[in-house]
């Protein structure tokens, strides 16, 4: 590519944010080369829309290894999506071939799903419905010794806290109340522990051949 292109949605984000997010777009075209130099790969154009997060491109490996390069806009969602994908070994996502993270950037060279089809454009919502329940019940595993993720307790706790910092006025406060101290407490009431994906949906899973659909963010 003699030129990278940015997709709509991802330049959009940038212009409505500006600032450390403007910096990053103007480095992310020699970012984005010096990775396909240092893995050897061939880029492709990126997907079209493309999301708000990162860059994404389908890629080939040296050994024609089919392949996508996401590089994204470091953010507290995305931390530890490459340990995730390690973890889990293709097990209903797609595999992880390498990862690299620095100040403001994480990279992600991943499993390209085809026919690739998103499941929130091809099935009506009550088969949506089956399809992600039946896989977030393949990702329920014990952590293992030594993770990185954050446990559900301190995610609600600090989404407890926000809202306390400022609450919605539109809402009774009474019930509101109620909702924060549930959040507090269902979470130190589970009998055990497993991993959670806090982001999976129908536009999150694509068709593929390895299985029949893989989780892919």
């Amino acid at each position: 590519m003699s030129e990278l292109r940015i997709p709509p949605l991802l330049a959009e984000a940038v212009e409505r944010q500006g600032g450390k997010r403007r910096a990053w777009l103007d480095r992310l075209p020699e970012m984005v080369a010096d990775l396909a130099e240092r893995w050897s790969l061939r880029l492709s154009e990126p997907f079209e829309p493309g999301g708000v997060g990162g860059w994404v491109a389908p890629a080939l490996g040296p050994a024609d290894e089919d392949l996508v390069l996401k590089v994204g806009w470091r953010h507290p969602e995305g931390e530890h999506e490459a340990d995730w994908l390690r973890i889990n070994k293709g097990r209903g996502s797609v595999l992880l071939h390498a990862a690299e993270t620095f100040e403001d950037t994480s990279v992600l060279l991943i499993e390209r799903a085809r026919p690739g089809r998103e499941l929130g454009r091809s099935e009506p919502e009550p088969r949506q419905d089956e399809i992600v329940s039946g896989l977030l019940t393949r990702f329920w595993v014990p952590p293992p010794a030594g993770h990185p993720f954050q446990t559900l307790t301190e995610m609600c706790d600090q989404w407890a806290a926000e809202y306390e910092e400022e609450p919605r006025t539109e809402l009774d406060p009474g019930l509101a109340a109620d909702g924060v101290a549930l959040f507090r407490s269902l979470p130190r009431e589970a009998g055990q522990d497993a991993l959670l994906l806090t982001d999976l949906h129908a536009a999150n899973i694509l068709s593929a051949e390895r299985e029949p659909w893989l989780v892919i963010d």
